[in-house]
């Protein structure tokens, strides 16, 4: 074995093993939240960030076609064949509906 290579075993393995870290440190820490709230009194059947997740999500997928649509029509219109312009708009307008989605939902919040 001159040189040693990863196989695909072992990088499922791994992983599978960072998937179930992060599930179990997810649910100690949901456990452990919940704990505090139920000690201090407070309602713990009300998710705190929660509220307005269907707006966010609806924006960010909007955002994200609105980003895939113009780089498809930058692409053609100008025979660019460059693979950068779809991940970029994509991050580009998928973070900017999330950032009006917040302001958003805070004047939603403020109204109440």
């Amino acid at each position: 074995m001159e040189h040693f290579i990863f196989g695909p075993g072992v990088v499922l393995l791994a992983l599978v093993v960072s998937a179930g870290y992060t599930i179990y440190t997810f649910i100690t820490a949901s456990h452990l939240e919940r704990m505090a709230k139920i000690e201090k009194g407070m309602d713990t059947d009300a998710p705190a960030n929660g509220r307005y997740l269907e707006l966010k999500l609806g924006m960010l997928m909007i955002g994200i076609a609105s980003g895939l649509l113009l780089a498809y029509l930058l692409e053609k219109t100008f025979s660019i064949d460059e693979v950068v312009f779809y991940p970029a708009f994509m991050l580009l307008f998928g973070g900017a509906s999330l950032i009006t989605s917040f302001f958003w939902a805070k004047r939603l919040q403020k109204n109440k």
